[in-house]
């Protein structure tokens, strides 16, 4: 009888361990499978060179409130806009060392994609996405996820650029010795001489006072850009020559990105694009107001002859973008920069 009682309660042991077991593993599946079970925690360090107000930085901000609401707070962003860690090139590094995980700037990291920016070569926001979603721009994608251990994953749009100076211009004729500050890039200085100017590069944290100091005349960027750092204090006039679209460009480093879970990944894709549609209602909504502000503080805007300035430019847009991408690739970029989308 003593036996038969301890085999029994063996038995019963052995269910109950081999039950126990069971829910362990059906807990641990269930848990796998909802990517996020774990509760662990992300933080993302998003640089800029945009101030608080232009609508690209608006962009941002949408960013993270989506990605903090659609985590539950399991991921945290911390923006920091105005270049604060450092010069677009030193948060590029730090982007890619990932000692900060994302960045949105002027520079994509890569020639073949930066060049885009040819003088009247793309003539929207939506013509660059239009490029970088097509097999061309997914293969440079893929360069720069390879070779330099970043990805980018979006654009924060940006008005087109236009000129600022205290004379009128009207034609590359208007241009002849005026003194232009440009970013230190070689379209840029090749599209001014190409338009007769003295383009002289600079950074753009001097330009305030090149300008006050005559060491410039005038200077080019966004009209969002002229608004959001006062030039309409020392300047008279905007050019609208339109004479380059260029967005900025979303940048995340690779090994963050892939090791966070899936649906994670998702939420940052997703909400690069919500965040990329919500800036570019507020640009559309913001040019309108700029310009009414900006009228009524003394500037002046004028409409030159686009088309003057388009051919005086198509040598450097020509020969710099064959460089670039060879003959075919190129003819394939022009058509692609003025499709009717």
């Amino acid at each position: 009888m003593k036996k038969k009682l301890i085999l029994f309660l063996g038995i019963v042991m052995a269910i109950a361990l081999l039950s126990a077991c069971s829910d362990k593993g059906e807990s641990s599946e269930s848990n796998s499978d909802s990517g996020s079970g774990s509760g662990e925690t992300y933080e993302i360090s998003y640089s800029t060179w945009a101030n608080p107000g232009e609508p690209a930085y608006e962009g941002m901000e949408k960013f993270k409130e989506i990605v903090e609401e659609k985590t539950d707070g399991n991921i945290k962003v911390d923006l920091f806009p105005s270049n604060q860690l450092g010069t677009t090139e030193e948060q590029m590094e730090q982007v890619k060392l990932g000692t900060i995980q994302m960045m949105s700037s002027g520079n994509p990291g890569l020639q073949e994609i930066e060049y885009l920016s040819l003088p009247y070569l793309m003539k929207s926001n939506a013509h660059w996405k239009h490029v970088l979603d097509s097999d061309v721009g997914q293969e440079w994608n893929e360069k720069l996820i390879n070779e330099m251990g970043i990805r980018n994953i979006g654009i924060l749009p940006r008005g087109p650029r236009v000129i600022s100076a205290n004379k009128e211009i009207y034609t590359p004729d208007d241009m002849a010795g005026f003194k232009v500050r440009s970013p230190e890039r070689d379209y840029y200085v090749q599209t001014f001489e190409a338009l007769n100017a003295n383009p002289t590069p600079m950074d753009f944290g001097e330009v305030y006072s090149g300008l006050q100091t005559g060491v410039v005349d005038g200077q080019e960027n966004p009209l969002e850009t002229f608004y959001s750092a006062g030039f309409q204090e020392i300047q008279d006039y905007v050019i609208l020559s339109n004479h380059m679209f260029k967005p900025a460009f979303v940048t995340i480093n690779e090994e963050f990105f892939q090791n966070l879970p899936e649906e994670y990944q998702q939420i940052i894709l997703d909400a690069t694009a919500e965040a990329e549609a919500f800036a570019e209602e507020k640009l559309a909504e913001s040019e309108e107001t700029m310009r009414q502000e900006l009228e009524a503080a003394g500037v002046t805007f004028i409409e030159p002859d686009i088309d003057a300035f388009r051919e005086a430019t198509q040598e450097v847009r020509d020969r710099l973008g064959k460089e670039v991408w060879g003959e075919e690739v190129y003819q394939q970029i022009v058509e692609m920069g003025q499709a009717d989308l």
